[in-house]
């Protein structure tokens, strides 16, 4: 119970001031996951379309549109554009509308969606106005069937989409162009060193349909191919010992761009070093090696076509890299930076951000026992494309940062609001940690579904039997999982406005005597992000709880530029 009120705490924030009653003001939302939406008159340029259209004949003013592509329901997914325009609703007392195609464009899950929608009607006057699917009466039992129908089918199809996208990309990779020899790609940038080529490959309902391959990357830069630096850094430099550091400062020494900045910095040349890269530069095609929320799914699980574009290196080179890799796995680099969640610095692990280049602030220590936060350019590009380092003093900043976080909490919060948000957050920890009879139920559906949708693509020859066989085994076993709770479900915990008062008073007290991993904790909990700013010296704070609120605090005197490299 403590755990999961202080992980609920995260996400609480004061109640605001409901909107003016004025023409009413919104802001527009458009999304895409999938090339198949844009064939299908859904793109984000049809989308908008309609969206000014409906606010044009219903006086609706358009204050700011938002837009992205990625996907609305996978787990660990950032959305950036969808949180700055949830920000922005929540911040903006005008804004009492927010227009959307259809429920799906928000998001896909349907008790987190659900959740989202009433949130910002009931805490802060913020309708959800979607064009295409119908108006929903939450007073009367027929609109809470109509809004569970609703959010549930937009679920029901992304799980739908998902399972057709996987089947579709592990069979695509296999699939060898006639002309070239070559497997096509499932799309995504290529690793450095390669290039993408685009084929046609005949027309589908009058457009034409594009494949993908990989070629060596061509282009001169340095007065070299790309290709060229490639094998270079791979075959020359690192599979003979050289150290990432070492390997960075010749490329930025020869001026040789790196993929998407100026300079390389060593974590662009360790990902480079990552196991499936390296089989791709040795020829081979490897896919479904990241999982959900940054993981990564074990060998055993990849799909690996040998062959699958050109070779930059040969395998007795690719085992050459690997040996050298292992010789030098305890560099600086390999084994100095790793987060920690024992670490002294209360901002490090990527919540202190430089405003000049945009890189984490890490914790530095120099002789003395003296504690400063430093912009990570500094030790991983030698500073190149930042400039002149600041060293900022950490005492002093992490000071400052729970004064403000302290006072702003005793000011700002409303108990009332707070409870609200508390218990709501704990009905969604409880709703994931604890199904109830229902999602058993669905789940239930959905393994039979696929179940069903496996067995007829066996019937008509187009999957692969023996991955069948094993995914049917993994379905069945689940089903067996799920028969004891289908009992009745647990009421989840709920606390009232004398707990939700002790915590606040918790906090202040972990914040003055709790040791660092709780200090630590709150801080994140609290604190949304913070970006220093080297030229003036000014450092601005984003917090969670008051949802958001900026507070900007100028350093002043407390930093010092750089007088010493490191």
């Amino acid at each position: 119970m403590p755990d999961m009120i202080e992980r609920a705490l995260g996400f609480a924030r004061i109640s605001r001031t409901a909107p003016g009653t004025g023409p009413r003001k919104a802001l527009a939302w458009s999304r895409v996951s999938t090339d198949m939406q844009e064939e299908r008159g859904v793109s984000l340029q049809a989308q908008q379309q309609e969206i000014r259209s409906f606010a044009e004949r219903s006086g609706i003013e358009i204050v700011r549109e938002f837009s992205e592509a990625t996907s609305a329901f996978r787990d660990g997914v950032a959305r950036p554009e969808f949180d700055r325009m949830i920000a922005h609703a929540k911040a903006d007392p005008d804004i009492n509308t927010i227009l959307i195609h259809d429920y799906s464009r928000l998001m896909r899950n349907t008790f987190r969606a659900m959740q989202l929608v009433r949130s910002l009607l009931e805490d802060d006057g913020v309708e959800v106005v979607s064009l295409t699917d119908p108006p929903i009466d939450r007073e009367t039992a027929s609109g809470v069937y109509m809004e569970a129908i609703t959010f549930a089918r937009s679920e029901a199809y992304s799980r739908e989409v998902a399972f057709h996208t996987r089947k579709g990309c592990k069979a695509n990779i296999r699939v060898r162009d006639v002309e070239t020899g070559w497997c096509y790609k499932n799309g995504g940038s290529p690793i450095y060193g390669y290039a993408i080529q685009h084929l046609e490959r005949g027309m589908i309902h009058g457009r034409t349909v594009l494949k993908a391959i990989w070629v060596p990357n061509e282009e001169i830069v340095a007065e070299r191919p790309v290709k060229e630096w490639a094998r270079t850094v791979l075959v020359d430099l690192v599979a003979r010992g050289r150290s990432l550091d070492k390997v960075r400062d010749f490329l930025n020494g020869n001026g040789v761009p790196a993929p998407r900045k100026q300079y390389w910095c060593t974590s662009t040349l360790f990902s480079m070093m990552e196991p499936n890269s390296l089989l791709k530069y040795a020829g081979y095609e490897v896919w479904n090696v990241h999982a959900r929320r940054g993981r990564q799914n074990p060998p055993s699980e990849w799909e690996i076509v040998p062959n699958a574009h050109e070779a930059l290196i040969s395998e007795e080179e690719l085992e050459a890299i690997l040996t050298a890799r292992e010789h030098n796995r305890a560099s600086a680099f390999d084994g100095g930076f790793h987060r920690s969640a024992a670490s002294d610095f209360l901002l490090s692990g990527g919540l202190f951000k430089c405003g000049r280049c945009g890189s984490n602030l890490m914790g530095l220590r120099k002789t003395g026992g003296h504690r400063y936060y430093i912009c990570g350019s500094q030790p991983h590009r030698r500073g190149l494309g930042c400039g002149r380092a600041v060293y900022v003093p950490a005492d002093f900043i992490e000071k400052a940062v729970v004064e403000a976080v302290t006072g702003l909490l005793s000011k700002l919060i409303d108990p009332d609001g707070l409870v609200r948000r508390l218990n709501e957050r704990l009905a969604m920890l409880w709703e994931d940690e604890h199904p109830s009879r229902h999602d058993v139920e669905r789940r239930q559906q959905e393994i039979r579904g696929r179940v069903r949708r496996i067995c007829e693509a066996i019937a008509d020859g187009s999957i692969d039997r023996a991955w069948a066989r094993t995914e049917l085994a993994r379905l069945h076993r689940e089903e067996e999982e799920l028969a004891p709770l289908e009992a009745e479900a647990v009421a989840p915990p709920r606390i009232d406005p004398g707990q939700a008062s002790q915590i606040l008073d918790e906090i202040e007290e972990g914040f003055r005597n709790g040791d660092n991993a709780v200090k630590k904790q709150l801080v994140r909990n609290l604190v949304e992000s913070m970006t220093m700013a080297p030229e003036s010296l000014e450092v601005d704070i984003v917090l969670r709880v008051p949802g958001p609120l900026v507070h900007r605090m100028v350093a002043g005197a407390g930093f010092e530029p750089a007088t010493f490299g490191l």
